[in-house]
C-alpha cells in the first residue's frame, strides 16, 4: 500500500480542498516555496523551480507517492481575451513543464512508485471552446487528443504526454500516472458569472455561470478523487501495459460536458455531488431570465 505521500505546491488552493481529508489515512511531507497556513503533517520549504536534480531527490527519497500540484503563475490573472499575453505565456508554461519532467525523474531514479498530477480540463479545452458550446460535441472523453488553444492547457497536456515515456518501462522500470483534469474546483456564488475563463461571448454572464455548474468539482468529489488515485491497486490507462490514466475531475452535475468514465473505471470515482442541486439557490437568482433556457451556453 503507499502510505507515505510528497504534496508539492501544498500552499495552494487544490491543496487545501485535499490535505485534511489526505492526512486521515497517509503520512504526508508537504512542500512548497512558502506557508501562510498551518498544517498537521511535516512541511518543507523547498524552490522545486530552480533546486537540482540531486536537491529535489533528497526531498522525494523514501516517498512511496507524489501528488504534483506544483505551478508557477504568471504576475497576473489570465485574461483570455489579450491575446499578447496569452502569447506571452508560453515562457511561464514551459518552466511548469520542465518542473514536471523534474519531479518525474527524480520520482524515478527515488523508485517512487506512483505520481499523481494536477492536470486540467483545459488540457484539452479545444473541444469545449470550439464544439459543446456549439452543440456540435456533448461530451468530451479522455481518450481524444489533448487538443488546446492556449498555452496554459497546452502545459497541461505537455505534463501529460511527458509522463509515457517514464511510464512505458523505456528507461528500466515503470512509473505509475494518474492525470487529474481538474474542473471548477470553488464554490458558485451569482458572482462566478463575471469570472472569465474562458473568450467570448459563453465566457461571461450566464453562459459562464452554467459553465462552471457543469466544470464544478466538490471538496469532498476532490479528495475522493485523489484518495482513490493513491489507493487503486493496479494503474490501467488506454495504452496497452502502461499505467497511465487521465482522469477528469469534476462532481457528477447535471450540466456536465466531461466523461466520468474513465475515472469511474481506473480507479473506482463515485462523485457524491451535483452542483444542480448543491447550488440551487445560485440558479433561482438566474432561473426566470430567458437566456438560461438550454443547458450550456
Amino acid at each position: 500500500m503507499l502510505k507515505k505521500v510528497l504534496i508539492t505546491g501544498a500552499n495552494g488552493y487544490v491543496a487545501s480542498r485535499i490535505i485534511s481529508h489526505l492526512e486521515k489515512n497517509f503520512e504526508l511531507t508537504l512542500v512548497d516555496i512558502d506557508f501562510n497556513k498551518k498544517f498537521n503533517s511535516k512541511t518543507i520549504k523547498f524552490d522545486l523551480l530552480n533546486a537540482s536534480i540531486e536537491e529535489l531527490n533528497k526531498i522525494t527519497k523514501n516517498q512511496d507517492a507524489i501528488i504534483h500540484l506544483a505551478y508557477v503563475r504568471r504576475d497576473k490573472l489570465r485574461d483570455p481575451e489579450d491575446l499578447n499575453e496569452e502569447m506571452d505565456s508560453f515562457d511561464t508554461e514551459y518552466q511548469n513543464v520542465l518542473m514536471a519532467n523534474k519531479i518525474y525523474r527524480s520520482a524515478f531514479i527515488n523508485k517512487v512508485s506512483r505520481v499523481i498530477v494536477a492536470s486540467s480540463n483545459h488540457a484539452a479545452d479545444w473541444y469545449e471552446h470550439h464544439e459543446i458550446h456549439s452543440n456540435i460535441r456533448d461530451i468530451v472523453s479522455n481518450n481524444l487528443i489533448p487538443y488546446s488553444d492556449n498555452f496554459y492547457g497546452w502545459a497541461k497536456a505537455s505534463y501529460e504526454l511527458l509522463s509515457i515515456p517514464y511510464a512505458s518501462g523505456k528507461f528500466g522500470r515503470k512509473l505509475e500516472f494518474v492525470h487529474v483534469r481538474i474542473g471548477f474546483p470553488r464554490e458558485i456564488t451569482p458572482e462566478v458569472a463575471n469570472n472569465k475563463f474562458i473568450p467570448g461571448e459563453n465566457g461571461i454572464g450566464i453562459p459562464n455561470i452554467k459553465r462552471h455548474l457543469g466544470a464544478y468539482v466538490s471538496q469532498r468529489d476532490l479528495s475522493q478523487l485523489f484518495e482513490k488515485s493513491l489507493t487503486q491497486k493496479e494503474i490501467i490507462g488506454d495504452i496497452n501495459n502502461v499505467p497511465f490514466l487521465v482522469v477528469y475531475g469534476v462532481s457528477n452535475n447535471t450540466r456536465r460536458f466531461w466523461s466520468l468514465e474513465s475515472a469511474r473505471k481506473g480507479i473506482g470515482y463515485n462523485p457524491e455531488d451535483d452542483s444542480e442541486y448543491k447550488f440551487s439557490e445560485v440558479i433561482d437568482v438566474f432561473r426566470n431570465d430567458p437566456k438560461w433556457e438550454g443547458r450550456l451556453g
